[in-house]
């Protein structure tokens, strides 16, 4: 190391005397300027020049010759001091592209990168240890490790040590030795310390962007968990509506009573469990996989269901392989079908539902269920690029959030969901394919 200190203090004095040389030369050079120029005006007007016509070209001159100047020493630096620190430049570096724009988890390693290319270091690293849910973070991984935070701030594998301003409370950056060898002086120091500063305020930056985008995340899946619990309550409040209307009556027996009733208990059972989730938006909707009678439930589904009274079922089952689903989760899913089939029907015609054997892209046996109907059907670009999108629907009255939500419970089981139409008006096939119970068992 004495040896590299030694070399390095020579090359500074070669360096000032290169300085030196250079304004000797920029002023040689300056003061032959002014000779030509004043010789060609005594020349061409036979008139010497005065001494304030001299003085105000001197000083408009030395204008001209300053950025000469500085290319001149900017050569020097290159020649002498090549991995010599530029904060202005070092800083627009580290600004380029912004850390933003990159996912959470890999934040810290761009950063530490980008300080190592601008600094000219071999690693470097950052330590959060102290600040709640911080960490150690280096670049590139095989950097040198500190168990603890050294009291004196200095150790063996790392040059410098420099605190970087945190609110929430102590955050070190650690920059190891220089690419090639050379010692750092105090004016390296002071540059080293504008960056780690920058640093701080580009890593803070980022990640009060990231906490913005998911707070705006979570505030538009609030907004939209609402919407698509109004949506399911309005559905079953019309139940309950067609339900009171018919026990007004006074035409049911004693067995219809009772039949009404059971399904008023579950009608407001859904009820409750809606609202025990608008109470929590954002709670995830966790599935309880099991085996299921995919044809049990939707026998059941159709039966307990009410439907108007102008709509008709037609049904065929074929025996299906129990398939792995939460069965209250994808009875919610059937029900938003046959609300859309319902309704895009007007309330009149055929719902036709179908079950069967296929296999996926993959070539697997998965379980599908077909519900058609023949109503206002979609379009090809709706089919293609806004199905299943939130608010998006083809029906006079409808919300546009019954399909989404079907989507995401079908998704969260494996399965996939997609329709078909010939046009509008011409009515639309849906298809809830589901992975089956003894394939989820060999996985």
């Amino acid at each position: 190391m004495s040896r590299l200190r030694l070399i390095f203090s020579f090359r500074r004095l070669v360096h000032s005397f290169a300085y030196f040389g250079a304004t000797l030369a920029a002023i040689a050079v300056f003061v032959l300027v002014l000779m030509l120029a004043e010789s060609a005006v005594y020349l061409s007007t036979g008139q010497p020049v005065s001494v304030w016509a001299m003085v105000i070209a001197a000083v408009a001159a030395a204008f001209g010759f300053a950025p000469l100047v500085q290319s001149m020493q900017r050569v020097l630096d290159r020649l002498f001091f090549r991995h010599q620190l530029d904060t202005l430049a070092a800083i627009r570096q580290l600004g380029a592209g912004d850390l933003a724009q990159l996912p959470l988890q890999d934040i810290e390693t761009a950063l530490l990168e980008r300080i190592c290319s601008v600094s000219h270091r071999r690693y470097a690293a950052l330590d959060e240890r102290n600040r709640p849910d911080g960490g150690w973070y280096t670049f590139p991984a095989t950097a040198p490790l500190i168990d603890h935070q050294p009291e004196d701030g200095t150790h063996k594998d790392y040059d410098l040590c420099l605190k970087l301003p945190d609110a929430s409370g102590e955050a070190y950056l650690w920059l190891g030795p220089r690419l090639d060898g050379w010692p750092m002086d105090s004016e390296e120091r002071a540059s080293l310390e504008s960056l780690a500063k920058f640093s701080a305020v580009s890593l803070e930056h980022a990640r009060l962007t990231h906490q913005q985008a998911e707070a705006a995340r979570l505030d538009s899946l609030s907004r939209i968990t609402k919407q698509l619990h109004s949506h399911d309550m309005k559905n079953r409040l019309h139940d309950l509506s067609f339900l009171a209307h018919h026990l007004g009556s006074g035409k049911l027996d004693e067995e219809d009573v009772v039949r009404m009733l059971t399904a008023i208990r579950k009608v407001t059972g859904r009820m409750q469990t809606l609202m025990q989730r608008m109470n929590d938006p954002n709670a995830p909707v966790d599935l309880a996989i099991a085996p299921i009678d995919l044809v049990a439930l939707l026998k059941r589904s159709v039966r307990d269901r009410l439907w108007p009274e102008s709509i008709t079922i037609a049904a065929h089952y074929e025996v299906l392989p129990a398939v792995a689903g939460d069965a209250d989760q994808l009875q919610g899913v059937f029900e938003n079908l046959y609300d859309n089939a319902v309704q895009s029907m007007q309330r009149q015609g055929e719902v036709r539902i179908e079950t069967r054997v296929v296999k996926n892209e993959q070539g697997e046996d998965v379980a599908e269920v077909r519900v058609s109907d023949q109503g206002c059907g979609m379009s090809k670009d709706f089919l293609n690029n806004r199905l299943f999108r939130l608010f998006a629907t083809s029906k006079s009255n409808g919300l546009g959030v019954g399909l989404y939500l079907s989507r995401r419970i079908v998704n969260a089981h494996g399965g996939n969901i997609a329709a078909e139409s010939d046009g509008p008006g011409k009515g639309s096939t849906f298809f809830v394919r589901l992975p089956l119970w003894q394939d989820q068992l060999a996985e």
